[in-house]
């Protein structure tokens, strides 16, 4: 068996569909499924779920080989790219899916490992919790950073950094701009602007809502934050955003943020990987950069604070 039949595995559980995976690996789709024969013929079992209609998936027994295949190519290529340059230091990649809602506070977590292993490349890509989790478990990514309660796959280790709480977001003009604190309750009598179902954090909310017996006005629904600000920035939108949202707006002069409360709802993002013993020198350099960097204590300093500066003092 060769590498290359390994890589042809990866390829079809990637594209879904025996043509495509030929055309992605620029071969004819008989020299691919004679391929995939060898590799049965190999291993004794039969590995792919061929259908009259083509390709229907892996069987059990080719899920744990396609695993494996991943893992053997993640070891054969970095063997052939050492991570270690001929001073010790780090070099090479490192591939990390952020949840949406960690992009607005993601260079506290690149910055200091950057500085600290310059000739390490990061490519931060957004994802969703499933996605993080399909990704680890592809070898797509080598890290993820997300909610740990909706992390459900096994064989994935967890790390906290910190925990998010959240705020209503309204226009400085709105008539509930010099509010102290605002309850669940209260909050679901208002049109919101909202994150679409699908992210995470519209889970939490939903929870939130839910604990007081209240559907949220989800109005006007957007899967990037983006559009959330934008909204607000309208003059006629209310939203809810976590307190690290600060962290890259600042004190801006076009809305206030109410903290919600009754109760106080907390989420813990943490970091992700796949459970694996060891961990190649790359990816403990980032976890361990990740946990020396107290994420929690520098949001700390970027709490909301009314008409006060939110810059760290």
């Amino acid at each position: 068996m060769q590498i290359r039949q390994l890589r042809y595995l990866v390829v079809l559980a990637r594209e879904g569909h025996f043509g495509r995976a030929a055309t992605a690996l620029s071969i004819s789709q008989s020299a691919l499924s004679q391929a995939l024969q060898q590799v049965e013929r190999h291993f004794g079992t039969s590995i792919v779920d061929r259908g009259q209609s083509g390709f229907h998936g892996f069987t059990e027994q080719g899920e744990a080989i396609l695993q494996w295949a991943r893992q053997s190519l993640v070891d054969h290529d970095r063997l052939l790219k050492p991570e270690l340059g001929r001073g010790g230091e780090l070099s090479g990649s490192l591939r990390i899916g952020i949840a949406p809602v960690v992009m607005s506070i993601v260079a506290l977590l690149t910055t200091p490992y950057s500085e600290r292993h310059p000739d390490v490349s990061l490519t931060v890509l957004a994802k969703n919790v499933p996605e993080i989790e399909r990704s680890l478990r592809a070898f797509d990514i080598d890290a993820g950073v997300t909610y740990l309660d909706g992390v459900t796959k096994p064989g994935l280790r967890r790390y906290v950094l910190y925990e998010e709480s959240y705020y209503l977001l309204v226009p400085s003009d709105h008539a509930l701009r010099g509010r102290d604190s605002i309850d669940w309750l209260e909050v679901g009598d208002w049109p919101l602007c909202m994150l679409t179902p699908d992210l995470h954090m519209r889970v939490v909310l939903q929870r939130s809502f839910a604990t007081v017996g209240k559907e949220p006005k989800a109005v006007i629904e957007t899967d990037c934050s983006l559009g959330l600000f934008a909204h607000v920035r309208s003059g006629k939108w209310l939203t809810i955003v976590p307190q690290t949202y600060f962290y890259l707006l600042g004190d801006l002069a076009y809305f206030r943020a109410i903290p919600i409360l009754n109760p106080l709802v907390l989420s813990t993002i943490g970091l992700v990987i796949q459970e694996k013993t060891p961990l190649s020198p790359l990816l403990q350099s980032f976890i361990d950069s990740v946990e020396g960097s107290d994420i929690a204590g520098q949001l700390a300093r970027y709490r909301w604070r009314g008409d006060a500066d939110t810059r760290p003092s």
